[in-house]
């Protein structure tokens, strides 16, 4: 994804009484992601993680950029006019498992008709072979292919929607909060799930989310979106040792932490994520940027930051100096009591 800008006209228009509004939801967003690998898109409700991924998948369609699929173009290609094996190449895990199931339909017709669509396999029984295969993968029982969705419990439904998602041989797969919406009891399963099959079959997972517990555990490299911007990404040792975008800091500090050991700075974020219809002036952050003052000249307030690369594939996007950030106390440290 090169330069991607995604925007949305919202209003009345002429007719309805009132102009069109601008929403910048997605801005100048660049990255890219390698076979078998695991990136995660991380930022809070309404930065713009989801519509980002439809961008991807074909559902919505991007203003501006490119996004490059083994170096061809996609990004004007809606999911509807793509070839079957462009939308076989790229498939989504969704957040809600209970709405992406048609309901008065048992599961294993549902997962057919997608290799039909894709098109795999040379009969129905040949179908149905590799659909028992798909549910020995994702560690279903074979009966439940038989079942209807709503005897199936939310992670299940889960499980059904990941096997459909692999179901056309997937080299990049796209899980929007998959685990976000089950009990913490599943989540673990999921996401080691997610996990077995990208190692087995070298599939590229985007995973989005905001818990960085689970982020940490399962991620190569990590993004971070602030209001449609990249502000930090680099590997998961860079971003978490220490992270030094102050919205790293403060996702990180929301992450439970049982080890007693280890002592935590919670970080409260001021104001509450900016309008994207009508964004702050300079940096998308500086309305909530406690350390603005040490920014000379009013920058935050007049520049966007540039990507500074910090490291090899690690860039932050703020006006801080590197010493600056460097001087930063860290989010997680040992407990005095428990140091030597």
């Amino acid at each position: 994804m090169e330069n991607l800008r995604k925007y949305d006209d919202v209003g009345g228009g002429p007719l309805g009484g009132r102009a069109l509004q601008v929403v910048k939801v997605n801005e100048d967003v660049s990255f890219d992601v390698r076979e078998g690998e695991t990136l995660a898109i991380v930022g809070e409700s309404g930065c713009g993680k989801s519509t980002f991924a439809k961008v991807l998948t074909g559902f919505e369609h991007a203003s501006s950029g490119h996004v490059m699929l083994h170096d061809r173009e996609t990004r004007d290609t809606p999911v509807r006019m793509r070839d079957p094996r462009t939308v076989a190449a790229v498939q989504m895990v969704f957040q809600n498992p209970f709405d992406t199931l048609k309901q008065s339909e048992t599961v294993g017709p549902q997962i057919t008709r997608a290799l039909k669509m894709f098109p795999i396999g040379t009969s129905d029984a040949d179908r149905r072979g590799r659909i028992l295969k798909l549910f020995d993968q994702v560690k279903l029982p074979r009966a439940f292919t038989d079942r209807m969705p709503r005897q199936l419990l939310g992670g299940q439904k889960q499980m059904v929607g990941i096997a459909r998602a692999i179901a056309g041989s997937a080299k990049v797969v796209i899980a929007d909060e998959p685990v976000s919406a089950l009990d913490v009891s599943v989540q673990a399963a999921i996401t080691d799930l997610l996990m077995e099959i990208q190692r087995n079959q070298r599939t590229t997972l985007l995973f989005i989310g905001h818990d960085l517990s689970v982020v940490r555990y399962l991620s190569g490299r990590v993004l971070v979106v602030h209001l449609g911007h990249v502000v930090e990404i680099g590997t998961t040792i860079d971003i978490f040792a220490p992270p030094n975008h102050p919205l790293t800091k403060a996702l990180l500090s929301a992450v439970p932490v049982a080890d007693p050991t280890i002592r935590k700075t919670r970080i409260v974020l001021e104001n509450d994520i900016p309008s994207a219809m009508n964004p702050p002036a300079g940096c998308p952050f500086q309305t909530r940027f406690r350390w603005k003052s040490d920014v000379p000249g009013d920058l935050c307030e007049r520049e966007v930051p540039p990507l500074t690369q910090l490291a090899p594939g690690y860039g932050i996007k703020c006006h801080l100096s590197d010493p600056a950030l460097s001087r930063m106390e860290p989010v997680l440290q040992n407990a005095p009591e428990y140091s030597e």
